[in-house]
């Protein structure tokens, strides 16, 4: 007969790897769930890194994300997993200073990938797939807010914007344009906790850019960087909500 001791080491264990389990399914439910939404697309932004051991399976998970037609997802590498021994091929300090104007806004402190903001209102840990999905939802199942229209004219390597009238929001909105490749884009990793690892990334942005700002009159932005593929987003002051987005038509 086993003692009680025992029973309970073995019921911790069992209990433990029951959660482990039930973490490595998490991405398998995301991919099971895409997101649709009629009139206006979801902006799904996830920050990773190279060097971050958790990141390689959120790069995928953003990948189901990337293949809606009513989801702008967008993959940003930060760099400050730099100093782990390996230099990130992709991060820009740009993008980790949008993470940091959304850590503000959210009220948190400290950085950590790999993060998911939806919309500029949400955000969570890239790994919690139930998180997300629930975010999402109740992203899906809130009336529309009004925003203003964007129109892209693509013309060779460069687009012309137009973002239509709307509700004047109560200091100026921020016109970003985000050139992207959609991948994937595929990275060997020479060093680090990922050293050896072939990593994928999946709207890989290349670029982020402040065109402008926007109070409610349309506004034309013209000749702005777009290669192949971009995406527009009107966002509230200060890394708050996303007022409207767009982007160049999926490519098949």
């Amino acid at each position: 007969m086993l003692h009680p001791m025992q029973w309970r080491r073995i019921m911790m264990a069992a209990a433990l790897l029951a959660a482990l389990a039930w973490d490595a399914c998490a991405p398998a439910r995301a991919q099971e769930r895409p997101v649709h939404r009629t009139g206006a697309p979801i902006v799904v932004e996830l920050f990773t890194a190279q060097s971050c051991d958790l990141c390689a399976r959120a790069n995928r998970t953003l990948s189901q994300y990337a293949r809606d037609g009513d989801v702008i997802a967008l993959t940003f590498p930060v760099d400050y997993w730099d100093y782990l021994g390996w230099r990130d091929t992709f991060a820009q300090n740009a993008f980790t200073r949008r993470q940091r104007t959304y850590r503000r806004s959210f009220g948190g402190r400290g950085l950590a990938t790999p993060e998911i903001v939806v919309n500029g209102m949400r955000h969570a840990h890239a790994t919690r797939a139930d998180e997300i999905d629930t975010m999402l939802t109740e992203i899906n199942r809130a009336p529309l807010r009004p925003g203003p229209s964007i129109t892209i004219t693509p013309r060779n390597r460069r687009a012309d914007i137009i973002v239509g009238r709307g509700a004047a929001p109560s200091e100026p909105a921020d016109v970003w344009i985000v050139a992207f490749d959609p991948g994937p884009v595929w990275e060997t990793i020479g060093g680090g906790v990922n050293r050896g690892q072939r990593m994928p990334h999946y709207n890989l942005v290349r670029e982020l850019r402040r065109a402008g700002s926007w109070s409610g009159a349309p506004a034309r932005f013209d000749q702005v960087y777009c290669p192949r593929d971009c995406a527009v987003l009107v966002q509230a002051a200060r890394g708050g909500p996303i007022l409207a987005a767009a982007r160049t038509p999926i490519r098949e």
